[in-house]
């Protein structure tokens, strides 16, 4: 079961006995503190993720030369999920990354749609039909 944690303070930060993680103490707005220990790898990917928050929005981002590659980071899935959420509006999009950390978004049922769309305009392919729902 997953545990969802608001924090509102890092109350510490510091390694962990062996040296080979981080020991984090967060408070929530209730002041109830909750410890989260990440390995160091999934420390880097959640300092790339950071970086990635601060840099500059895409309309003001230089655009990459045709063929190049995006500078982007780029994580490499090894599993994805998709799940509805209790609100029937929204669907959680789950992946676990190659390196084992796991991350979800959580998309309106109208950006899904979208999403679709690109993917599949992207790909060059057309979503097989729904199953046909006249009575034979």
């Amino acid at each position: 079961m997953k545990h969802e944690i608001s924090a509102a303070q890092v109350v510490s930060a510091r390694a962990s006995d062996t040296g080979d993680a981080v020991r984090l103490v967060l408070a929530d707005e209730s002041g109830e503190e909750h410890v989260v220990i990440l390995p160091l790898d999934q420390l880097a990917l959640l300092s790339a993720w950071l970086e990635q928050a601060g840099r500059v929005p895409a309309e003001e981002a230089p655009q990459p030369v045709d063929g190049a590659s995006s500078s982007l980071p780029a994580q490499s899935v090894e599993r994805w999920t998709i799940q509805p959420e209790a609100d029937d509006e929204h669907i959680l999009l789950g992946f676990k990354l190659a390196k084992g950390a796991e991350m979800s978004l959580r998309m309106h049922r109208s950006g899904v749609a979208a999403y679709a769309k690109a993917l599949t305009s992207m790909l060059g392919r057309l979503l097989p039909a729904p199953p046909s729902k006249a009575k034979h």
